[in-house]
């Protein structure tokens, strides 16, 4: 049995919980950063094998495997509790990792295991954050309210921790670690005073697995039905494979195509992540100016055209232009579909729709970084490029049926097809 219905709180409350989470998602963000940072350091530091530091990496990637079935536990869970117990899980990990480490005692293996145990614990906290933010904003406020989150993310992740973890490692190789933990003590701690809502109970009123099951089902097969979300969930899985494409060969690129010093790989990445923060601070007028519909099919635009831009025109001060345009329209693109979603979903389905939908975003990134590899070393460098763009390009036709889903759009019906919203 759920516990009794809790009064929905007052529009002062709702602003300060809004803030929380915002604070709560930046400090937990640097941390992330500084752990970026560090763990690759820390895994060759601890093997010497190339192997093994991109098994390390893809580990904390390898949770959202397990997307649906954490998303439908997320729906089951009342939000506040599944965020605080998911920062303080990464709490608990991060703290154990800077203890092995003072002790000079890091296998591999364990690394490893750290690693999933904390993306596991990711794929609960984002879930249940993205489901909680139409709790706090008021329909008309969405984008605003996800752009303040997402800015918050890049701050932390994109600028601040990074530089910061790898000076701190450089200091003494455990600090990154406790910083990281110490982050998610403090995002807890905030995010305690978050309005709580009771969770609903499974809709066939059963529990254990074959209701888990049956659950996840349902989020799945909400994605599948829905006009709106399937033609964004395999654009999103689209835009993946074309950014990892060219990401996972843009150091070669920076080195070999466009014969800059090794500082030129970090000019490029700054040059995306100032993008990114532009592109968050500037979406919620975008959308006011050319409605949700209209920005998704810019942001594709935009993203496309980057692309072929630096295809044809490999000059480094282009390609950072191009970049930095490029994660704007990406940020763009996230803040329109993360709002989208939270409209178009049913609230007690949100968190498994929100990870099902990031499944086939993370999912499809492992398939374009081989393909950009692939093609890089077989076709030239400037071919991911050209590929990212015209699949993108080739993605606009698919992209008709969002133009009518809106503010209200769940209200007017649109929702899984036969049933309404």
């Amino acid at each position: 049995m759920s516990s009794a219905p809790t009064s929905p709180p007052s529009d002062r409350a709702r602003a300060k919980a809004l803030r929380r989470l915002i604070t709560a998602n930046g400090l937990s963000s640097v941390g992330d950063g500084a752990r970026f940072a560090a763990l690759p350091l820390l895994a060759a530091w601890s093997t010497g094998d190339v192997f093994w530091v991109s098994v390390v990496a893809a580990a904390g990637r390898a949770a959202w495997l397990l997307a649906p079935v954490i998303g439908t536990l997320v729906d089951r869970t009342p939000r506040r509790r599944s965020m605080v117990g998911a920062d303080l899980a990464r709490c608990a990990t991060l703290f154990l990792l800077c203890a092995l480490v003072v002790t000079g005692w890091t296998p591999v293996t364990v690394l490893v295991l750290l690693a999933f145990g904390s993306g596991l614990a990711e794929v609960f906290f984002d879930s249940a954050a993205q489901a909680v933010v139409p709790t706090l904003a008021a329909d008309h406020q969405l984008e605003r309210a996800n752009a303040r989150v997402i800015s918050a993310q890049i701050v932390g992740t994109g600028f601040v921790g990074p530089p910061v973890g790898a000076a701190l490692w450089s200091a003494w190789h455990p600090l990154p670690f406790l910083l990281d933990g110490a982050t998610f003590l403090a995002s807890a701690l905030l995010l305690t005073g978050l309005p709580e809502r009771a969770a609903p109970d499974a809709a066939d009123g059963e529990q254990g697995i074959r209701s888990l099951l049956r659950g996840t089902w349902a989020g799945l097969r909400f994605l599948a039905h829905d006009r709106v979300l399937r033609p964004l969930m395999g654009v999103v899985a689209v835009l993946g494979v074309g950014q990892q494409a060219v990401y996972a060969v843009l150091v070669v690129y920076v080195e070999q195509r466009l014969h800059l010093r090794p500082f030129g790989y970090s000019l490029m990445l700054v040059a995306a992540a100032v993008g990114s923060l532009a592109g968050a601070r500037t979406a919620p007028r975008i959308v006011r100016w050319l409605g949700p519909g209209r920005s998704v099919k810019a942001s594709v635009t935009v993203s496309a055209l980057s692309y072929l831009v630096v295809a044809v025109l490999p000059w480094w001060p282009m390609v950072a232009v191009m970049l930095a345009l490029n994660s704007a329209g990406v940020v763009l693109w996230n803040v329109c579909t993360v709002s989208l979603r939270q409209r178009l979903a049913p609230p007690d389905m949100l968190g498994r729709v929100t990870s099902g939908y990031r499944l086939a975003a993370w999912g499809a990134m492992p398939i374009g970084a081989s393909a950009g590899g692939a093609l890089a070393q077989h076709a030239g460098l400037d071919a991911p490029w050209a590929l990212a763009g015209l699949l993108l390009l080739a993605c606009l036709p698919f992209l008709g049926a969002v133009a009518a889903a809106g503010p209200g759009a769940a209200k007017a019906g649109i929702g899984p097809s036969g049933e309404p919203a």
